[in-house]
């Protein structure tokens, strides 16, 4: 009659465990969303009753703007076509800077005669907000797209909006940050990792492929991130200049003339998911390539 009743008891026990997470999983999720639908409660209230759309919109309009993306506005296309032209932007100028902040960051950080001659410009320059550098872009590159700088005057698709100055405004976000980051990984690596590879007789290309590389991964990770969420910072504000005539930045401030805060709210509300996208990447990536990080015996 025991032994009956443990067996019971073990085949009733995983069970009760699975219902027990799946209670506390739903807990966990109530409890972060219910803070939000209480905002959006008091939001909706407060803005039905001060019934001025114009400034204050209601959350049943913004949830209209978002469930229609690529619904036109004005004549600057959609949400959708708005937010993808940005993150092309985004993403041609965050690659320019990838493919030039690490290999110089790792000269930099393996030669001290570069570091010594490159160190006191790049110093200079780090400082300054990459959107101060948008009038010296308008001035060298104008209104030039990328297709242009092909020889091509205008293809009709989507890369006439690449403008060149916004793409240097936000190679310029982006590549201090990698830079910086990758000139730390590297300098910071240990010298008897050095001298240990060459005792065992390891070539420079080995050096840096096996001991450099890996050695500095950690902090050049951190610095794509870094590098990426402000070119994505830069890009938003760029497209708020004049001279722009697409993109998420620029929808929201041509919606903000006309007075179309439901629009507004909207593209305010892409524009921080987007970027919460783009660090949770980011993260996902750092954890699956530097996944042994913090484990060393």
């Amino acid at each position: 009659m025991t032994s009956h009743c443990s067996k019971k008891q073990s085949s009733a026990s995983p069970r009760t465990d699975a219902a027990d997470s799946a209670a506390k999983r739903i807990r966990t999720v109530f409890g972060s969303l219910a803070p939000l639908l209480v905002l959006l409660v008091v939001w909706e209230i407060a803005a039905v009753r001060l019934d001025r759309p114009w400034i204050f919109p209601p959350v049943t309009r913004v949830l209209g703007q978002l469930a229609h993306p690529l619904r036109e506005h004005y004549a600057s296309g959609s949400l959708l076509s708005n937010t993808s032209i940005s993150l092309l932007r985004v993403l041609i100028g965050f690659t320019s800077a990838t493919l030039v902040g690490i290999p110089l960051g790792v000269l930099m950080g393996s030669l001290r005669p570069v570091r010594r001659t490159i160190e006191p410009i790049v110093e200079i320059l780090r400082p300054l907000c990459p959107i101060a550098w948008l009038p010296f872009a308008i001035a060298v590159f104008k209104l030039k797209t990328l297709p242009q700088l092909f020889g091509l005057t205008y293809t009709r698709t989507i890369w006439d909006q690449i403008q060149l100055g916004m793409i240097f405004v936000i190679f310029v976000g982006g590549f201090f940050p990698i830079l910086t980051n990758t000139l730390d990984g590297v300098t910071g690596i240990r010298r008897n990792y050095v001298l240990l590879a060459q005792t065992l007789g390891a070539s420079g290309p080995q050096i840096f492929r096996h001991v450099y590389l890996p050695a500095a991964m950690p902090q050049i990770l951190t610095g794509l991130r870094q590098g990426l969420g402000l070119c994505w910072f830069v890009i938003i504000a760029a497209e708020m200049m004049i001279g722009s005539d697409s993109g998420i930045g620029y929808l929201l401030m041509y919606a903000a003339d006309n007075a179309a805060m439901d629009i507004v709210v909207a593209a305010m509300f892409i524009i921080g998911v987007v970027g919460a996208l783009l660090n949770y990447a980011m993260r996902r990536v750092m954890q699956h390539v530097v996944s042994w990080k913090g484990k060393e015996v």
